[in-house]
């Protein structure tokens, strides 16, 4: 394997690390970073697999039976190969052009792995609820007898 293969695999430093034994100091980073270029990743990319499937159906009203290969599946990050099927019977449905094709058999044809660095996670954002919601909810709990506080304290929670 080459070094820019293990880079884009185990991240600038880990390579550092194991293969030079060395410690990855900003001098030594900023070298790397010269030599193969800026898209290179520093830190441990993220590893996410997809799997390829064969797959034969049956169409439920003809009978007629059909074979697709290398169906994929998407990309995750924690292999589970029930998950992947479900994933690869839907997409030889689609393709297909319909429900009433069922899978009657399938066999795991290739995986392959995809590396990239993790994207930073979003703040969660805050539930919009219409304003016409927000009314009817204030006059329920008027009818309820709720007094202002409560309504308050009650809306607060749904906002949130």
């Amino acid at each position: 394997m080459k070094a820019i293969e293990r880079i884009k695999r185990y991240g600038l430093k880990e390579y550092i690390k194991t293969c030079l034994h060395k410690q990855p100091t900003p001098k030594l980073i900023e070298k790397y970073k010269k030599k193969y270029g800026n898209k290179i990743p520093i830190e441990k990319p993220v590893r996410y697999q997809q799997t390829f499937w064969d797959i034969t159906f049956r169409d439920e009203s003809s009978g007629a039976i059909q074979e697709i290969k290398n169906i994929p599946s998407k990309a995750h990050r924690e292999p589970d190969d029930e998950r992947d099927i479900e994933e690869a019977i839907r997409n030889g449905q689609y393709e297909l052009g319909g429900s009433n094709w069922r899978a009657i058999s399938w066999k795991k044809s290739g995986k392959r792995y995809i590396y990239h660095e993790e994207k930073p996670k979003e703040k969660p954002r805050r539930k919009i609820i219409p304003r016409e919601q927000i009314k009817e909810v204030i006059e329920g709990a008027k009818m309820a007898g709720m007094s202002s506080e409560e309504i308050g304290r009650m809306l607060k929670e749904m906002l949130k």
